[in-house]
Formats: C-alpha cells, sequence, structure tokens
C-alpha cells in the first residue's frame, strides 16, 4: 500500500483509509478501521494538501513536525492495519 510505503503523505493516507470506513462496513466501530479513525481525529487539525497553500509557514513547520511524529509513534500499528485490511478485502 502507498501509506505503507511512503508514497503517500501519512496523514492523508490515514484521512482516506478511515473515510473507507463507511463505504466497506455498516459497523460503526469495526475494529479493521479504529485505528484509522482514531488517528484522524487525533490529526483533524493539520491542514490536508489543498489547504496548506492558505497557511503560514511556522504553522505549516510545526504542523509538519507533529505529522512526523504521529507517524514516528503509529507507524508501526499502522502497517500492521493495513495488512489486516488487505487480508480481509483481497478476493
Amino acid at each position: 500500500m502507498a501509506l505503507e510505503t511512503g508514497q503517500i503523505n501519512f496523514v492523508e493516507g490515514i484521512r482516506r483509509l478511515a473515510g473507507l470506513r463507511s463505504k466497506v462496513t455498516q459497523v460503526d466501530h469495526d475494529p479493521d478501521f479504529v485505528l484509522f479513525v482514531a488517528i484522524d481525529s487525533e490529526s483533524d487539525h493539520l491542514p490536508g494538501t489543498e489547504q496548506r497553500e492558505l497557511c503560514a509557514p511556522e504553522w505549516l513547520d510545526q504542523c509538519d513536525r507533529e505529522a512526523r511524529e504521529l507517524e514516528t509513534f503509529w507507524i508501526e500499528q499502522v502497517r500492521t492495519a493495513c495488512a489486516t485490511l488487505v487480508t480481509r478485502f483481497s478476493v
């Protein structure tokens, strides 16, 4: 997956995966998506790609540091969760 290999920004990837939950499951607290939803919630104040051009450079520096810290803290659990999703939804 692009998120696991760094081909997509960590926060953007998390947001995409969290957004898929409602498209693939009717369960509000689907255990395979809980991690993504939690990280998305924890990072919801960070600007997305489209909003970045509207932000001050100092704010972006702070946001980028925080995003790197989130990635460092969560990456191993995200990799495991991604593998679970790939297994679950592979045909």
